[in-house]
């Protein structure tokens, strides 16, 4: 048959007839209920309901459409003293805009909805973690990525420059030195380390940095340490015996305290086992009473990284107990509470496999020989000539040509994520067959093949071709989304089998990849960017305003660490569990429950918890807690350190909860400062800030659901006065670490409001209750905030329908949130480009 003929009949198909004005019915309805203000008669905000387009072929034409959709689906449109439609009515309106909407876009998308993206500096680490096996932080070698639309996933932020390209040079060179070994399988030994070691004794000899006088603060004890008092931050107890260890074997080791309290009237103290070089670590544990324990960490670490241990507020601990470290006549050491470190012991560098998996990769049963015996004329890497005359080895092939083929088509499908073709292969089978023909060691011609590999688009790239995924393609984004790195075997074996294109294949790798503990790197990441949980150091808290977030104060002021990771655990256990347990996705906005421990119930004046893991801990039936709004770590990261902002946080709930983003401010909005000294409360300024009448519209979107949070502070306590530092009442009474607190007691906080549908609240429990009222837009934004992140590109007025239909999947199952997660899956949105 004629090819264009075929056309003809598929166009005019009954499947594939388009309307002339798919927007007729809605255009009916704005007709009656909105041309008299956006018509010829009046053209309020600028816009024009008579001269919305036929069709939404055009992005352009989408994103007006779209503002009406939005408007209208938000109950903002007709305004409350106009006629609105009845519920009917406006339900049919939305419907056929969504319809139009998602019929118009495939004019639009014929590259498909999501762009091609690059991985992010995250992705990347992690994939080269993934593909051989080498854990270093790469990420600090790369530029900063940017954001769009809440994330760092998007296409449109993850631009490539000459910038990039050097960088990842530079990366793989570091990369591939680190994968390929030089010797013999280094032996895993267990040693017992002593800080009464000469190496050690700077923490303890007589005269020490850590002596105060005659008071000595550290002393020898049971062949191990007391410590009387927190360490000096400029002195910490740094293991230097160890760090020795890791300049010789950098790698893996497994790291056991010993320790105990000393004289604690049966209480443990609490103690971090820092790194000298990662944020990985630290990770707290409680050293009972009078008694050793032994806690136990396992930490990659680098060339001369070592661990600091460090007791955990032991000074306030002391002063709980009524003692001081003052001596009493003729007394030449500190008595009664203490805590004692009585050994370490490393085990390592432990290794799963021999050869790694990262040299297997790359040189597979290639026979290694001494780097002497290579004939002089054989050109060398730097590295590698440094080590000419050393028994150090290399891969050494009897048949480098045959050798090199294979090898770079086993290593291509893997960083490449697909099937490969001899067509892919070539460029850097021939890379490295011209190192060989310039007398290049085989080890040499195959780096330099793997070099380019790990620069190459196919790598550094997502690609996807438009129209269904392939089953590779799918894969990829699976594991992207819920790993944030490389599939598996298991994943990749699915998909040489087919097995993703089917509905129940795909659901059982989403399962599998979902009940992996690798699955809370996707609980980290995405909190992190959602919730804007990444910011938590944004900002630190005024210490005079808020002491009780400090360890330390004065010189060497130092947050609380403990606090700081229970603040972040808290939102992340909350979520992994209703994740695990397909828990409604509302408990995010409200629960009985959530994940405490000693330190962070103490931090919000909730019943006493034991120990330091975070739990599931039923809330008291008055508790204002429950739901992300109320964790400490959104609580701090929606404030400025110093003080709150309605402003800030009614944005961020609309945005992040909500999914109604407020219009930006006008030019000449200005902004308002928090007043510390107590003068005037933020809720007087606004309501000054509101009388313009440009400011008003917005504000009353923005503030009453920021006016909830009032009734939490900075630092995520609850609260029923301001803390001011010049005007109030001053609380001689009110102590911390023994002393007068600084700060006074300012005007009484206001948590009430009413929102922009008139419904009042008289705190944050109603609020909550407020917005659970109408929990689809809850859902639907979540879906949105997951499906943005997962492919790439922010939904738009486009995928409205889309969107409808994955939270209609959830809903029979109160909006459980392991459903959604599958339901996006499933979905059209995921599985097409």
């Amino acid at each position: 048959m004629n090819r264009a003929l075929l056309i003809v009949i598929l166009l005019l198909s009954p499947s594939t007839v388009v309307a002339a004005d798919p927007f007729s019915n809605a255009r009916r309805l704005l007709d009656r209920y909105c041309v008299d203000c956006h018509g010829s008669q009046g053209e309020e905000g600028k816009f024009r309901i008579d001269q919305l387009p036929n069709l939404a072929d055009t992005p352009e034409a989408a994103e007006r459409w779209g503002r009406v959709l939005t408007r209208v689906d938000a109950g903002e449109m007709p305004p409350a003293e106009a006629e609105k439609p009845t519920p009917g009515e406006a339900k049919a309106l939305l419907d056929d805009i969504k319809d139009a909407l998602a019929l118009g876009a495939a004019a639009y998308r014929t590259e498909g909805r999501s762009p091609m993206r690059r991985l992010n500096r995250l992705e990347y680490e992690n994939t080269i973690r993934d593909l051989l096996g080498v854990d270093l932080p790469l990420r600090d070698l790369l530029p900063e990525d940017d954001t769009a639309d809440g994330f760092d996933t998007a296409a449109k932020a993850l631009s490539i420059s000459p910038v990039h390209i050097s960088r990842y040079m530079a990366a793989a060179d570091r990369v591939l030195a680190a994968a390929v070994i030089r010797g013999p399988r280094p032996e895993t030994t267990t040693t017992r380390l002593s800080y009464l070691d000469p190496e050690e004794a700077r923490l303890w000899r007589p005269k020490s940095f850590f002596t105060n006088g005659n008071r000595i603060l550290i002393r020898p004890h049971d062949g191990g340490l007391l410590f009387f008092a927190e360490t000096d931050p400029e002195y910490p107890a740094i293991l230097r015996q160890f760090a020795a260890m890791t300049r010789a074997k950098p790698g893996r080791y497994r790291v056991r305290v010993s320790a105990s309290t000393h004289e604690a009237q049966g209480r443990p103290l609490t103690y971090a086992i820092r790194s000298t070089q990662s944020n990985k670590l630290p990770e707290y544990f409680e050293a009972p009473a009078d008694k050793p324990a032994v806690a136990e960490v396992e930490h990659h670490f680098r060339a001369g990284e070592t661990i600091v241990i460090a007791p955990y507020l032991l000074n306030r601990a002391r002063l709980a107990l009524g003692q001081s470290l003052k001596l009493q006549k003729g007394q030449q050491e500190p008595k009664g509470l203490a805590f004692g470190l009585h050994w370490v012991e490393v085990e390592g560098p432990i290794l799963n496999a021999w050869p790694p998996v990262g040299h297997q990769r790359l040189f597979g049963d290639v026979p290694l020989q001494p780097i002497r015996e290579l004939p002089k004329e054989t050109a060398l890497l730097s590295e590698m000539a440094k080590l000419r005359n050393s028994p150090a080895l290399t891969p050494g092939s009897a048949e480098p040509k045959a050798d090199a083929a294979r090898l770079l088509r086993a290593f291509l499908p893997l960083a490449f994520r697909r099937p490969i073709t001899e067509e892919d292969v070539a460029p850097y089978l021939e890379i490295a067959l011209y190192e060989l023909e310039q007398k290049a060691s085989f080890e040499a011609a195959m780096l330099s093949a793997y070099r380019a590999v790990l620069c190459a688009p196919d790598f550094l790239f997502l690609f996807e071709e438009p129209g269904r995924l392939t089953d590779h393609a799918l894969a990829t984004r699976l594991s992207y989304f819920l790993w944030r790195s490389m599939p598996d075997d298991t994943l990749r074996a699915a998909a040489d089998r087919g097995d993703l294109r089917k509905p129940e294949g795909l659901r059982r790798e989403t399962e599998r990849l979902l009940a992996s503990p690798r699955a809370s790197a996707f609980v980290e990441d995405f909190l992190d960017q959602w919730l804007h949980l990444k910011d938590i150091d944004a900002t630190m808290p005024d210490a005079i305003l808020f002491p009780e977030y400090y360890e330390r104060h004065g010189y060497g002021q130092q947050e609380d660490g403990l606090l700081r990771a229970s603040l972040l655990a808290e939102s992340r256990l909350t979520f992994a569990d209703l994740l695990a347990s397909d828990g409604s996705l509302l408990n995010l906005v409200d629960s009985r429950e959530t994940y405490l421990n000693n330190r962070l119930a103490e931090h919000y004046g909730l019943p006493p918890v034991e120990g330091l893991a975070m739990r599931k801990v039923t809330l008291p039936a008055d508790s204002v807690r429950g739901g992300v709004l109320t964790h400490g770590s959104v609580l701090k990261v929606t404030a400025n350190g110093t003080e709150t902002s309605p402003v800030l946080r009614g944005i961020w709930i609309l945005n992040t909860i909500v999914g109604r983003s407020p219009p930006p401010p006008p030019p000449d909005a200005g902004s308002i400062e928090p007043d510390t000294r107590g003068a005037t409360t933020i809720r007087e300024q606004l309501l000054k800030h509101q009388a313009t009448p440009s400011c008003a519209t917005c504000h009353r979107q923005i503030d009453p659901p920021g006016f909830a949070l009032e009734a939490f502070d900075p630092i995520g306590q609850a609260r029923t006065n301001y803390r001011t530092t010049e005007v109030g009442e001053v609380l001689r009474d009110v102590k911390f670490d023994t002393r007068p607190v600084r700060y006074r007691k300012g005007p009484v906080v206001d948590a009430s409001g009413q929102t922009n549908d008139d419904r009042s609240f008289s705190g944050i429990r109603e609020y909550k209750q407020l917005l659970l009222a109408d929990p689809e837009p809850i859902a639907r934004n979540l879906a949105a905030k997951l499906a943005t992140f997962a492919t790439g590109q922010k939904t738009s007025p486009a995928d409205a329908k889309a969107m409808e239909e994955i939270v209609a999947v959830t809903k029979p199952q109160n909006y459980g949130l392991k459903t959604l997660i599958h339901a996006l899956v499933q979905s059209d949105l995921f599985r097409n480009k």
